[in-house]
């Protein structure tokens, strides 16, 4: 990294987004979504859990963590002889037919065959169309971009690129209550500006050190394009000079959408409010948007919400104004203004939005005529009589954050949602898939390589279910949930496989991935963590273990469980982490969160789960997201940490009686993955938010292990194919890369 890129980059990825319910139509529809118990969303749950791994024990992640952790990073990266400098290097294996999360899109105003999209957690990437066909590349920008929810084009000049980073739902002070915790996908580090299409980009609003904010619209004068607005969870900043400076003119937070009319472009508007903040509703501004000159609207507008408004302004007759309005578990309907906001009415109080007003949702209004709406939240609706009526279409994936309207066609139309990127060319009538090629799924841990076939790999993502690897780029997708979770191969038969999905629900195919069945049915499905283990011994692997706050074993592949100690948890807290022996189906080892009356706890068992020990020790109380066992020694453990303030790699070699920091050489980051060569094990590899780190002396040096990995990368789980001799890096945001291992580099 150069040194003048050199600024601490965050990467807390996003996302973790829209987490779908699948118990009783988990096969027949992997997209169906599902409120939680207490007015939640998954989608919330998911972004809370994420979040606490990563800050506990604070409430917030701290942005002086990754301040401390930024000299070590360019330390290990400079003396990085063997990564950086490999003949072999990191090589991504896809899903590329499988798009991620995206909530930010534009298009060329000169050349609409070039499209830009913002990916939750994979960065910015750009479309571009030929005739029937399309290719994706991903831009680099020079700097640690993950999250990019906002792209503006000059449309007089479209060299002139702006990006928006960080995917915030949340004002940064949160207080832990449902509805006001920190529920960010990705932090930021402000608004970057290019001038020749994406080759270079330049800070424009550097908030490098203020990651907790994010940048949420982006906004170009159409007359004068020398004015920029941001909208930001700080309020809206102006800029008069295209990006070289900027002035904050309005100061009410979390300032969502903006818009500006388009024939007198001295009108405003802005939409705030979310999570964390005061004084939501809409802002009108009559004189360019300069300081003091908002008026907040009323005339029929809710006097307040609790989740985001999304605003769309007829460009036809921008008098007309329109206002999609949502509390956060719940749509306050579609609201119209005909007289530049003065006065509102509710046209629809059609509930689109659903359970997630605070997370994904829009209404898109023809350009030319007002009676064709699209009203997007959870699913997509269309109405062809000005919103009297809507009908569902079930074309795309769920969970709508963005469209982007063609500047000279207004029946082409792109849509960003989690599943990627889509488009129509006939108004909302039929609709196009445009993923091929654009890898930006968000992959959990609990990733499984088959140990005897080089082409067979399973993996859970977000919101897009469990996905199976074949040795085409191209995977087979759809397989078990709506999130697919932790996954397990039958080293013996790899026609038996595992799945899970949120909350531990699991499946299990017997005929290599064509049919499955539920095999959940015997847990109390009470106290689990989102994204909850199991573990299948590769030993034995009738046998299964899985983990809620207690622990269930099965050995028959998951046809019955029985629970183990005595049927008393381990602590009283959900088991996050499991690890089995390589040797002996009896020995696992088991890791709790923390939480406000406990702290986090690691348990071992010699007897099948019988009884357990606490090994914990003198251990920093930390989320301690991964375990595992060493592949020659059963009382050897290894434990990847969370949070920061602490060394992120520990290990015991005597069942827990002592533990030593094996992690001084590695950077304060949240650490996800740990896992040992099997053929070399003094060779040791971690992956955490920033990449992929590697010891060849059992733990008392690190270097780097980056090459032809993204510039910023959130590595979630490490997984090894024996077969081949292959590691395999699955990320957050980008899909899963391939490399040899170390010892077969050298």
């Amino acid at each position: 990294m150069k040194k003048s890129l050199m600024v601490l980059f965050l990467v807390i990825a996003a996302s973790l987004a829209m987490l779908i319910a699948f118990q009783n139509q988990r096969l027949k529809n992997p997209c169906a979504d599902e409120k939680d118990s207490v007015g939640g969303s998954d989608a919330m749950k998911a972004l809370d859990f994420w979040t606490a791994q990563r800050a506990f024990p604070e409430r917030s992640i701290p942005d002086a963590g990754f301040y401390r952790a930024y000299d070590r990073i360019q330390e290990i990266a400079g003396r990085d002889n063997f990564g950086l400098n490999a003949a072999d290097s990191w090589k991504s294996i896809g899903p590329a037919n499988q798009g991620g999360r995206t909530i930010a899109l534009a298009i060329d105003p000169q050349n609409p065959n070039m499209i830009y999209a913002g990916s939750a957690s994979g960065g910015l990437w750009r479309l571009k169309m030929h005739g029937n066909s399309y290719s994706w590349e991903s831009i680099n920008t020079g700097y640690p971009v993950l999250g990019v929810n906002a792209i503006a084009i000059d449309p007089t000049n479209p060299k002139i690129i702006y990006i928006g980073t960080g995917e915030v739902y949340g004002y940064q002070n949160a207080t832990g209550g449902l509805a006001d915790r920190t529920t960010r996908g990705s932090y930021g580090i402000g608004l970057l500006k290019s001038t020749n299409r994406g080759v270079t980009w330049t800070k424009s609003i550097d908030w490098s050190y203020n990651q907790s904010r994010g940048i949420l619209c982006i906004k170009i004068d159409p007359k004068r394009p020398n004015i920029v607005f941001a909208g930001t969870t700080e309020g809206v900043y102006r800029s008069t000079d295209l990006g070289k400076t900027w002035q904050k003119v309005q100061s009410v937070l979390m300032a969502v959408d903006l818009v500006i009319n388009p024939i007198s472009t001295n009108t405003v508007y802005v939409s705030c409010g979310n999570f964390g903040s005061s004084g939501n509703g809409i802002y009108r501004s009559m004189q360019g948007g300069k300081a003091g000159t908002w008026t907040k609207l009323g005339g029929g507008l809710p006097p307040s919400w609790s989740g985001k408004t999304l605003l769309t302004i007829y460009q036809k007759s921008p008098n007309i104004l329109f206002a999609d309005i949502a509390d956060a578990f719940t749509s306050k309907g579609l609201y119209r203004s005909m007289d530049q906001g003065q006065s509102w009415e509710r046209i629809t109080a059609l509930d689109y939005a659903n359970y997630q007003g605070w997370y994904s949702h829009y209404a898109r209004v023809h350009p030319t005529d007002p009676s064709k709406i699209f009203c997007a939240g959870i699913n997509f609706y269309v109405s062809s009589n000005g919103g009297t009526n809507f009908s569902r279409k079930d074309e795309m994936h769920v969970d709508h954050h963005v469209y982007a309207d063609h500047p000279t066609n207004p029946e082409i139309v792109y849509f960003g949602n989690d599943g990627g990127v889509y488009r129509t060319l006939d108004g909302g009538n039929t609709y196009q898939d445009l993923n091929e090629g654009y890898v930006t799924t968000q992959f959990y841990n609990g990733f499984s390589s088959s140990p005897t076939n080089p082409n067979l790999a399973l993996g859970g993502l977000q919101d897009n279910s469990i996905v199976m690897y074949t040795g085409s780029r191209d995977w087979i997708t759809n397989l078990v949930g709506g999130d697919g979770t932790y996954t397990a191969i039958d080293p013996q038969d790899n026609q038996t496989m595992y799945g899970s999905s949120q909350y531990l629900y699991m499946a299990r195919t017997q005929d290599g991935g064509r049919s499955w069945i539920d095999i959940y049915q015997y847990f109390r499905q009470r106290n689990s963590c989102f994204v909850a283990p199991f573990i299948l011994s590769p030993s034995q692997p009738t046998r299964l273990y899985a983990g809620e706050d207690i622990i269930y074993r099965s050995d028959n592949k998951g046809d019955s469980w029985s629970i183990q100690n005595s049927g008393n948890p381990l602590n009283g807290n959900p088991v996050i982490s499991l690890t089995i022996s390589h040797q002996n189906p009896d020995v696992v080892y088991a890791a709790t969160i923390p939480s406000s009356a406990k702290r986090a706890n690691i348990f071992s068992t010699r007897d099948g789960g019988l009884t357990w020990k606490n090994i914990t020790g003198d251990l920093p109380n930390r989320y301690y997201i991964d375990l595992q066992v060493s592949p020659q020694n059963d009382n050897i453990l290894y434990t990847a940490l969370g949070g920061f303030g602490t060394s992120h790699l520990f290990r015991t070699k005597n069942d827990g009686a002592t533990w030593e920091d094996i992690g001084k050489g590695l950077p304060d980051f949240p650490t996800s993955a740990v896992i040992v060569d099997p053929a070399t094990p003094t060779t040791i590899y971690v992956g955490n938010d920033q990449g992929i780190y590697v010891s060849k002396d059992n733990g008392q040096t690190w270097q780097s292990f980056n090459q032809g990995l993204p510039p910023a990368v959130i590595v979630m789980d490490l997984s090894i194919s024996r077969s081949n001799n292959k590691i395999r890096a699955v990320t957050h945001g980008n899909g899963i890369f391939e490399r040899s291992l170390l010892a077969h580099i050298e």
